[in-house]
């Protein structure tokens, strides 16, 4: 029988606890830490270890475990503060939460993690460089100030050139592997999906073949609505936003020019205009229906047919 072990973990320290027991035990979030925790779960029988996709602070503990072919599972936050709610969890402290995810592991059926491959961790990497250079020069254009208005100038030009060594390094990146260059070809023939876009759609997409259908890409996206019902009445509906905000970021501009210049989304944009639905919500439904394409393109391997007909 296996020994569900749940991991909360923070920058310099994780705890540790099994489903079974009342004590957690506390290691470095280090090197030496992960060859101590291997050496406490050596113990257990068959040692099932489940940790949150907390920033970054998880991937070192993970990455070991994946090596030493000790099986481990990475989950969202917010399925395990939904389940520690539904337990009515009212004490929160890293020795209670580290059992918390220990019963989550032990009742629900998680899958195996696996890290991405050094490509997608290098895209990602530069993905996240690009988004700070463009928050620095968002914000030095936004304060400009006539005093020192020529040092701004200079430094938004500069952040401009890291910009375009960010996006050469990025492309650079893409073109390593012959997968993902021709899965950026693929997206580039959709209506309103552009180079950099396409480049930003396959570094959080990583594979498509993780998605059984497009719905589960729209999900992982948080593009898939949230109903708000009450008895028999249908309150509201909404995005439920609970996947990748990134990826669900990539598409706002291309859903805003598809609505202008994709055939079949301008068509299905248009219908839902004429039925009196919301702007945003028209805005919500279209980056769903992009998403839909996005999938179809890339997991039949074919280019986009602006023939397509977009059901409603």
């Amino acid at each position: 029988m296996a020994t569900y072990i749940g991991i909360d973990i923070s920058k310099d320290t994780f705890d540790a606890a099994t489903s079974e027991h009342t004590k957690s035990v506390s290691f470095k979030n280090t090197a030496a830490g992960y060859k101590k925790f291997r050496t406490w779960i050596s113990k257990f029988n068959e040692p099932s270890v489940c940790m949150e996709a907390t920033g970054k602070y998880y991937l070192g503990l993970a990455t070991f475990l994946y090596e030493k072919t000790i099986f481990v599972s990475v989950v969202n936050p917010l399925r395990i503060k939904r389940y520690a709610q539904s337990a009515l969890k009212r004490v929160k402290t890293d020795s209670e939460d580290a059992k918390v995810i220990a019963r989550f592991c032990e009742t629900e059926s998680l899958a195996p993690w696996a890290p991405d491959k050094p490509v997608i961790q290098e895209l990602q990497e530069w993905y996240q460089l690009k988004e700070l250079l463009i928050r620095q020069k968002t914000q030095l254009k936004s304060g400009l100030n006539s005093h020192v208005k020529k040092v701004q100038e200079k430094q938004i030009q500069q952040i401009e050139k890291n910009i375009e060594t960010v996006l050469s390094k990025i492309k650079a990146c893409i073109q390593s592997d012959k997968a993902l260059c021709q899965n950026v070809k693929l997206l580039e023939s959709i209506t309103s999906i552009g180079e950099k876009t396409a480049m930003d759609l396959m570094t959080f997409i990583k594979d498509i073949k993780r998605f059984d259908k497009a719905k589960n890409l729209a999900s992982f996206a948080g593009l898939t609505p949230q109903i708000m019902q009450s008895g028999t009445s249908v309150n509201s509906s909404r995005l439920s936003k609970m996947g990748n905000a990134n990826l669900r970021k990539c598409l706002y501009m291309p859903a805003i020019n598809a609505m202008a210049y994709n055939t079949p989304l301008k068509k299905f944009a248009d219908g839902l205009r004429a039925r009196g639905v919301a702007s945003g919500k028209i805005k919500a439904a279209v980056m769903r229906k992009l998403i839909h394409i996005v999938f179809a393109v890339l997991n039949s391997g074919k280019p986009f047919d602006p023939e397509y007909k977009m059901c409603a």
